[in-house]
């Protein structure tokens, strides 16, 4: 009897401890309710949209309710959520159809480059390059999936510029730009970060081969200026320090365009 005794003293406070749980986890689903119904109609998706899909993952973990309120807390929950998703994939559509939109215009513009003719006026072509270039910017952004048609667009232009009679740091300057305004366009500031990041780079290499060249000079401080050995060693450090003037301008125009 002793042992009978004790065996439902302990199930009952199994049962018990089971029965606390789930008004426990009810109350946390309860809880989740109330957030989700409080952002179902916020305009800030891009804030809400992480903030419903955790509380739909933290739903998940949360343990059993009491029966009689299952069925119940998770109709509304449910419901809720969903009211949410459906206005964000209206939203997500409506900007495809314009992000189409915007390739089709894309796509005609660099259509119509393939017969751009250049005057041969240098200063002509380079503000009818750039114009088209300005145009191409304005348009707006395409679905990802033809995201090629920037490179396209970038390969017609360089190509143009390559045809006039510039400077080579002032065409690669150009050409830079051209590449920014893509990134620019694209709204997405890791790549532009990542961008800085390997130009930065790219000038401390630059300064650091510099400053070796410099030094082994030292080592020819008694030879004439006209051995073969001393010249190579001046040539690297001017072409060095040109590529310098070029690294330094690109990380200027890149810092210019994340303000």
């Amino acid at each position: 009897k002793e042992v009978t005794r004790q065996f439902n003293h302990e199930k009952n406070d199994f049962y018990k401890a089971q029965k606390k749980e789930q008004y426990a986890n009810l109350e946390k689903k309860r809880d989740l309710i109330k957030i989700a119904e409080e952002n179902k109609d916020s305009e800030d998706f891009e804030a809400v949209t992480p903030l419903m899909k955790k509380i739909q993952n933290d739903w998940r973990k949360i343990g059993h309710v009491p029966r009689r309120d299952s069925d119940k807390v998770w109709k509304k929950f449910k419901t809720t959520c969903n009211h949410y998703f459906v206005r964000l994939q209206a939203l997500k559509n409506e900007e495809n159809k314009e992000e189409l939109v915007h390739f089709d215009t894309k796509k005609a513009l660099l259509e119509g480059l393939t017969s751009f003719e250049l005057t041969g006026n240098q200063k002509t072509d380079i503000v009818a390059i750039k114009r088209k270039i300005k145009e191409w910017k304005e348009i707006g952004r395409v679905p990802f999936n033809k995201k090629k048609i920037e490179q396209q667009f970038n390969k017609v232009i360089d190509d143009l510029f390559s045809k006039l009679d510039l400077g080579k740091k002032e065409t690669e300057l150009i050409k830079f730009e051209n590449k920014l305004n893509t990134m620019v366009s694209q709204e997405d500031d890791r790549k532009l970060q990542n961008e800085q990041f390997f130009i930065s780079k790219k000038i401390e290499e630059s300064k650091n081969e510099i400053r070796q060249l410099e030094n082994n000079l030292g080592f020819f401080k008694h030879v004439d200026e006209n051995n073969p050995m001393v010249k190579e060693v001046h040539n690297n450090i001017k072409r060095h320090k040109e590529q310098l003037e070029v690294w330094s301008a690109k990380l200027s125009k890149i810092r210019t365009a994340r303000k």
